[in-house]
């Protein structure tokens, strides 16, 4: 615009010379003038219409980074929510092997009180009957309790080993997981006429929280005797295999397998193959728990019943032994 007011100034001069040149250097500015005057309004729209758009693309940006921001947010909340859920779900699934568990040791407690009734019974018999007990009888009698009692208290360090609160991660054996958990259901295996070879290549050893891993074994193996229930197996059979040269595990059973049309969705949230009876819980934890373990649980069917295979996925993590 400045220019413009030079053009004007310039012409008002050319307008007070009487001159021939000047009037045609007047006409050639004024020419100019107007070019110059079109290229700067068409400028002026320019930097106006660059202006609107820079403003434009700030607010957009401005829009972007509060969407960036929400977005993130929303996020943050639902893997929150996810962890929080994944906690109570374990807890659930803790709650119903633990009540599971109750009754276990609730049986496998009735033998060695109902022992201890007998040998009472007994020594007050020979008390009655011959008036004089002999030192034979008592040394006996002590050694016959004593036996049941420590079975008493192994159910029940078991027991409350199995359950304590989740600890520190340290590196356990695989082996002694699974030992861990058959002795600890060994009476209610035995009650179900349920057979549990486990067969120990080379054992390995894995960096995490063993009571935490120890639900993944239970599970299956209570699965498993649901389905041998559930389908009427006579003879019922679960073999657990440890190969530490490929960190892998495997619990088979003869107990029918699992049902074709949900088999590849096992592991996914409420979905069971124990129908109405059911939650859905177990095996999802069981998957999730192998995750956290640097794993991967798999399933297939096999020759009348199903293998789950756990696996390392890095293979740095298991420590053969």
């Amino acid at each position: 615009m400045k220019y413009n007011k030079k053009f004007e100034k310039i012409l008002a001069k050319l307008e007070t010379i009487d001159d021939e040149e000047c009037q045609s250097l007047k006409k050639e500015i004024e020419a100019l003038s107007l070019i110059y005057k079109k290229k700067d309004e068409r400028l002026h729209k320019i930097i106006k219409l660059s202006d609107k758009q820079q403003m434009a693309i700030l607010e957009l940006n401005e829009e972007l980074d509060s969407y960036k921001n929400n977005l993130e947010k929303k996020v943050q909340d639902e893997m929150e929510k996810r962890v929080l859920q994944e906690e109570l779900l374990f807890e659930q699934s803790r709650l119903a092997a633990m009540a599971e568990m109750i009754d276990a040791v609730a049986h496998q407690w009735m033998q060695p009180l109902n022992i201890l009734h007998m040998n009472i019974d007994f020594l007050d018999f020979k008390a009655e009957e011959s008036g004089n007990i002999s030192a034979s009888t008592i040394k006996e009698f002590k050694e016959n309790s004593f036996t049941q009692i420590r079975h008493l208290i192994d159910t029940l360090d078991n027991f409350r080993q199995f359950f304590r609160p989740l600890g520190e991660r340290k590196t356990f054996s695989l082996q002694s997981a699974v030992t861990s958990v058959v002795n600890l259901i060994k009476d209610e295996l035995i009650k179900h006429n349920i057979d549990v070879n486990v067969n120990v290549e080379k054992d390995f050893f894995i960096m995490g929280n063993e009571n935490e891993f120890k639900h993944i074994i239970l599970n299956l193996i209570s699965n498993a005797k649901y389905a041998f229930m559930e389908n009427e197996i006579k003879e019922k059979e679960i073999t657990v295999n440890i190969f530490g040269d490929k960190n892998t595990m495997e619990i088979i059973d003869n107990a029918g397998g699992i049902d074709e049309s949900i088999i590849d969705d096992i592991f996914q949230m409420h979905v069971s193959s124990k129908g109405e009876d059911g939650s859905g819980i177990g095996l999802y934890m069981s998957a999730q728990i192998a995750k956290k373990h640097n794993g991967e649980l798999r399933v297939e069917n096999v020759e009348n019943g199903a293998k789950f295979t756990f696996t390392l996925k890095d293979r740095d993590n298991g420590l053969c032994q």
